[in-house]
Formats: C-alpha cells, structure tokens, sequence
C-alpha cells in the first residue's frame, strides 16, 4: 500500500483554507502534515477536514505556531510534548500511522544570529533529534525547519552567508541529524535540483524565483527504504492568497 504524505507551513490555515482544500481536492494525499496555524485547537477547522474524510490531531495556538496533522488513516499515540522544551509554544506534534513515526515541527525562526531565540533554535534541533532517536519505529521528521542546508537550497548562498536561516551552525545541526541516521529525503531524489519551498511576499520573490528550501523531510534507515519519491509543488504558492510555503510531497510503500 502507497501512501502519499505532505507537509506545508500554511501560514494561518483559516485564512489558507481555500488553497488548502482545493489543493486536497487536487492531489489528494493520504496524510497532510500542516504548520504555522496560527489557530487554536477549538479554531481549527476539523468538522471542514471531516468532510473531505480527514482526521484531524491539532496542537493549536493562536496568532502564531501551531501545528496539525490530517490522515485519512487512523492516528494513534499523539504527542504534542517535545521532552518539556519551550512547553509554551506549540510547535510539534507526533503521531503513528500505520506503523510509521510522523514527527511535524515549526522549528523557531531565531529572529537574529546576535539574538538569544538564536540560540533557543538550536538548543530546539538537539532535543528534536534525541525525541526522534527515542522513536523504534520507522519514523519521519517533516515539517518547516527555518534552514536551508546547502548553497543549492537557496537563491543567494553568498550573500547570505552567516545570516539567519542560513547560518553555519544552523546547516551543522541539519548534518547532524544525517549523522543521526536522518537523510534528507527529498536530496536522494532530487541531488542536483535547484528547487524551494518558500518565497518571501515581498519584492516579487516567486516570479524572481528568490527562494530557500526550509522545509525538509528526515527519515531515519527504515523509513528512508520504505520511500519511493519525494517532490516539491510549486503550484500552490502561484494561487490566490497564498502561504509563502508550498507543499513537499512523498510517498512511503506500507506493507499491507
């Protein structure tokens, strides 16, 4: 059995929720991992979801992160407590579904390289990356990572060398997860393509095609084999009133 799995930073999802249900109608995936909600969980739109024959685990919050996971297969073992960290933002939840480990994060921007969220963005990828190793499942962590970790990953490496989301010791901690057993998913696949997932609103990013790749799908060795593509839809981000994320797609063979 394929199961199709999505993970996008939605930018407000009662705002987004024509461009997200379209897209759903459009590509219908099995699972659809979702950051940024910027709603609580009494806001979300679970009932509009049902509809479409979704699923919804919500770890909410408003005016800003929030995350959600929508499957048409049963979620079991949810989790919204990433090991005590920054317990005041919800800015992870986990779930089983059949049989494989989803892990979706909205890791913090970090403001500032100079700034003390800087280093609170860090300290969040060590402890996102001992969670994910307590997992003895197949497991994926997917979600909006604040990191482009390569210089084909986003439009200026030169220019923006240093600064926030391309900072070294951001890009370090992405190689450590890959030390960690965690590939970069979407690199087996596609090694050499110069593709992203977000672009600002401002100055005609996405026309200019001045992007980052920040979202990114880790899988640990059994998930990695289980995986059989893995892309990134440009579509949506062309639609009206769009997130300035847009969908990553893969899909994952489960033994039936």
């Amino acid at each position: 059995m394929k199961l199709k799995v999505a993970t996008w930073n939605v930018n407000s999802v009662r705002a987004r929720m024509p461009v997200i249900t379209t897209w759903l109608e459009k590509k219908n995936p099995d699972i659809l991992c979702m950051q940024e909600l910027k709603a609580t969980d009494e806001q979300f739109p679970a009932e509009e979801f049902s509809e479409l024959g979704y699923r919804s685990a919500v770890n909410g919050q408003v005016r800003w992160n929030g995350v959600a996971i929508i499957s048409r297969s049963p979620l079991s073992d949810i989790q919204t407590d990433l090991s005590g960290f920054l317990p005041e933002q919800s800015r992870m939840i986990s779930a089983t579904i059949a049989g494989i480990r989803l892990i979706n994060v909205y890791v913090p921007n970090g403001g500032d390289v100079d700034h003390p969220k800087f280093q609170e963005k860090l300290r969040y990828f060590e402890i996102l990356r001992e969670y994910a190793l307590n997992s003895a499942d197949p497991t994926v962590i997917l979600g909006d990572f604040n990191v482009a970790p390569c210089s084909i990953d986003t439009h200026s490496p030169i220019e923006q060398e240093g600064t926030i989301c391309y900072h070294p010791l951001e890009r370090e901690q992405i190689k450590l997860f890959a030390k960690a057993g965690f590939s970069d998913v979407f690199r087996k696949f596609q090694p050499e393509d110069q593709a992203y997932s977000w672009w600002d609103y401002r100055a005609a990013s996405f026309r200019r095609n001045r992007g980052m790749r920040l979202d990114l799908v880790l899988a640990n060795s059994s998930a990695g084999e289980m995986i059989t593509d893995c892309l990134i839809d440009r579509e949506p981000r062309s639609w009206l009133k769009p997130s300035d994320h847009t969908p990553v797609i893969f899909d994952i063979e489960i033994a039936e």
